[in-house]
């Protein structure tokens, strides 16, 4: 790890970071130095305390995810072994070697500041949601001449270690019992882990549980999210939380576990009828979040549910008309939309699956690179075109 600051516990390969929404309250402290560790910290939802960027592994650890998927997606695509070569280099130091590698736990993410304070937060795991595409990289790498039994055996290792850190932590059973998309995340993230373990039965009950319990109270009958809605920026949460549960729906699909789509919480809503709440509701977060990031839901809600009335469709038309820079990355939410190719960017360039091969390098950097950071930054999404 190659973070700015020491781990209280003085182990440089914990993961660390700092809690975005918690901001020094020093009213009534006198002499103050030192905020961090005079100042108790105290909540403003959706105000991003600029100082947490003064830690680098939420960065190095985005990226790291950024651009593993990245030459991986480019292997696949030129079949040249340099960009293999490079992403395995990237997984080993990330994930393997002894010296560099990242703990398998979250004991210090999103920490809370101040005087007695400094520990971590089951809101800490949100922060490696990402690494659901480390298996989807690995499924593509092991073909390439660069895997070997090393890197091979050491990152299954570690997903096996990080699922049991999740399983039986007091931060990973915290999380579980939240109401919103911490535990979404969660759950998204140990199943599949637990699936690329070989751990298809516990990833199947984790999956039914969740649909058992927290699921039963995300969403009412209109299709809000109240967990979401009442945030600062409820469209962008609504959105958020529903990456996560339409990429459990299809982990579950893959699986044979609960069909997640199907499920009705305690209101007798679905998944549907809270992607069909929102798309009216587009423009509720104007200044604050783009529309787009409300596409991976559509992309698996028209799939899945079907279209026949064209709103789906229509959406996401209108939507990749007014989004920059990522209408051709969103169609990777959806297999369907590569191979019907009537997905097209803002020149009208269709996109199709089965001429990717022809790009060059160059377009390939720009269609992977850029759009790729848009996406990645938005959280989960599905490659499952690739894993098939």
């Amino acid at each position: 790890m190659n973070t700015t600051v020491t781990p209280p516990n003085g182990n440089k390969r914990e993961y660390i970071s700092y809690a975005p929404y918690l901001w020094p309250s020093c009213k009534g402290i006198k002499n103050v130095t030192d905020p961090e560790t005079q100042c108790p910290y105290k909540p403003r939802d959706g105000l991003y305390n600029p100082d947490v960027r003064n830690l680098s592994d939420p960065v190095d650890s985005r990226n790291m995810v950024r651009d593993v998927l990245s030459l991986s997606i480019f292997y696949r695509l030129h079949g040249d072994e340099n960009f293999a070569e490079k992403a395995v280099q990237l997984l080993d130091t990330w994930f393997v070697d002894e010296e560099t590698s990242m703990l398998p736990e979250v004991i210090y993410g999103q920490i809370k500041r101040g005087p007695g304070e400094w520990k971590g937060r089951e809101e800490g795991i949100l922060d490696t949601r990402l690494y659901v595409y480390i298996p989807v990289a690995v499924r593509i790498l092991e073909k390439s001449r660069a895997w070997n039994d090393n890197i091979d055996k050491g990152i299954r290792n570690w997903i096996s270690d990080f699922s049991n850190w999740l399983m039986n932590s007091n931060l990973g059973k915290q999380a579980f019992k939240r109401s919103n998309n911490h535990a979404t995340f969660y759950v998204a993230q140990l199943a599949t882990y637990l699936e690329f373990s070989g751990r298809i039965d516990e990833a199947r009950n984790l999956i039914r549980k969740f649909s058992e319990t927290t699921f039963q109270n995300m969403i009412l009958k209109s299709g809000e999210q109240p967990m979401e809605s009442k945030r600062t920026k409820p469209y962008h949460y609504q959105c958020f939380n529903l990456e996560a549960l339409t990429y459990i729906a299809l982990l579950s699909q893959k699986i044979n576990g609960t069909n997640l789509w199907e499920i009705r919480t305690k209101d007798g809503a679905t998944i549907q009828n809270a992607v069909d709440y929102l798309i009216p509701l587009k423009n509720q977060d104007a200044g604050q979040e783009g529309e787009a990031i409300l596409l991976p839901a559509l992309y698996k809600a028209r799939d899945y549910y079907g279209d026949r009335s064209g709103k789906y469709a229509n959406t996401i038309s209108k939507f990749l008309k007014t989004t920059n820079g990522a209408s051709e990355w969103w169609t990777i939410y959806s297999p369907k939309s590569l191979r019907d190719g009537n997905v097209k960017n803002s020149n009208g360039k269709s996109y199709n699956y089965d001429n990717y091969d022809s790009y060059s390098e160059n377009s390939a950097t720009s269609l992977f690179g850029t759009s790729l950071y848009a996406m990645l930054s938005f959280g989960l999404g599905v490659f499952f075109v690739f894993l098939y």
